[in-house]
């Protein structure tokens, strides 16, 4: 009696070992750490931390929200949501309309002050003009939240703003 060797087919194709499987699975692990840990410092930064030597995490997230690539993103948004509501497309944005046309000003004042790269910007005023223009439950978004666009916006301006700007001393 002649036995056959079992090949390796799709189905039964022999599980990796452990090391190859966990550096497969790295990358993927890799970003989930890398967003909750932007998410931790994202709050910190809203709390009001201030980014200093000894806090790694705030100093590296500070500078990815302060970047001219994402200064340009978000401003790049604003002129997508001002250009929609004046001329849509498509429908493809589920776009708050009426909230957006109500405070369409502000929103189009946010793009404008995310493009001037002449004026310096705070990590909390990027992170909550990131909310407004990405957080999909948003108010931008969510017709029942409606009513809380116009203070989102206003507070992500005077956010943007250094605080010496802010109070008109500098």
């Amino acid at each position: 009696m002649c036995r056959r060797r079992r090949t390796a087919t799709p189905g039964r194709l022999p599980h990796p070992p452990l090391d190859r499987l966990s550096r497969l699975l790295h990358p993927i692990h890799a970003r989930r750490t890398l967003a909750s840990q932007r998410a931790t410092a994202d709050e910190w930064l809203l709390w009001g931390a201030v980014p200093r030597a000894s806090s790694e995490l705030l100093i590296r997230r500070t500078n990815e929200l302060t970047s001219p690539h994402h200064r340009a993103e978000l401003a790049r948004l604003c002129r997508r949501f001002v250009a929609e509501r004046s001329a849509p497309r498509c429908r493809a944005y589920a776009v708050n309309r009426q909230a957006l046309g109500t405070h369409l000003r502000l929103l189009a004042e946010l793009g404008e002050r995310l493009e001037d790269s002449n004026r310096r910007v705070t990590p909390r005023g990027m992170v909550l003009a990131g909310l407004i223009l990405s957080d999909g439950a948003g108010p931008l978004f969510n017709p029942a939240r409606a009513d809380e666009l116009g203070p989102m916006l206003s507070a992500a301006l005077h956010g943007l703003a250094r605080p010496e700007q802010a109070d008109g001393s500098a």
